[in-house]
C-alpha cells in the first residue's frame, strides 16, 4: 500500500527499523481513520462534470425581433445624421467659393468701371484743351 492510496478506516500502518549500531528500534506508525478527502475530491469532480455538461449544451439565446429593428432603425438615423453633415459642409464650402467669386468679379467690375471714367475724364480734358469754333447766331440762316 502506498501514501495515495485510499486507506479502509482505523487501518494502521507500522514501519519498524532497528540500528545494530545503537540497539534500538524505531517504529513509525501512520493510522488511517477518515476517508473524507476523497469524498470531497469525487464530490469536485461530480460539480466540474454537471457544470461542463450544463454549459456545453446551452443554446445561445435567439434575437429579439423588437432589438433589431431598433438597431437598424438607429444605423439609418446615423447615416442620415452623416450624410446631413457632408452636405452641410459641401454647401458651405460652395458658399464660400461662390462670395469669392462675387467678389472677385465686383473687383473686376470695379476696375473696368475705373479704367472707363479714367477714358472718359481723359477725352474729357482734351476736348477742353481744344478751341472749339464758337456756335453760329441764333438768327442767322445757314450757309449753302
Amino acid at each position: 500500500m502506498s501514501f495515495n492510496d485510499p486507506a479502509e478506516p482505523g487501518v494502521t500502518e507500522i514501519r519498524r527499523t532497528y540500528d545494530p549500531a545503537t540497539a534500538t528500534t524505531t517504529e513509525v506508525r501512520r493510522v488511517s481513520r477518515s476517508s473524507a478527502g476523497w469524498w470531497v475530491t469525487g464530490l469536485v469532480v461530480v460539480v466540474a462534470i454537471i457544470a461542463t455538461a450544463l454549459v456545453l449544451s446551452r443554446r445561445a439565446p435567439e434575437p429579439d425581433n423588437a432589438a433589431i429593428n431598433a438597431a437598424a432603425a438607429q444605423a439609418s438615423a446615423q447615416t442620415a445624421a452623416q450624410d446631413a453633415a457632408a452636405t452641410a459642409q459641401s454647401n458651405t464650402q460652395a458658399s464660400v467659393q461662390a462670395s469669392q467669386a462675387a467678389a472677385q468679379s465686383a473687383a473686376a467690375d470695379a476696375a473696368a468701371s475705373r479704367a472707363q471714367a479714367d477714358a472718359a475724364a481723359s477725352r474729357a480734358a482734351d476736348s477742353a484743351s481744344q478751341p472749339q469754333s464758337p456756335p453760329p447766331p441764333a438768327g442767322s440762316a445757314p450757309q449753302n
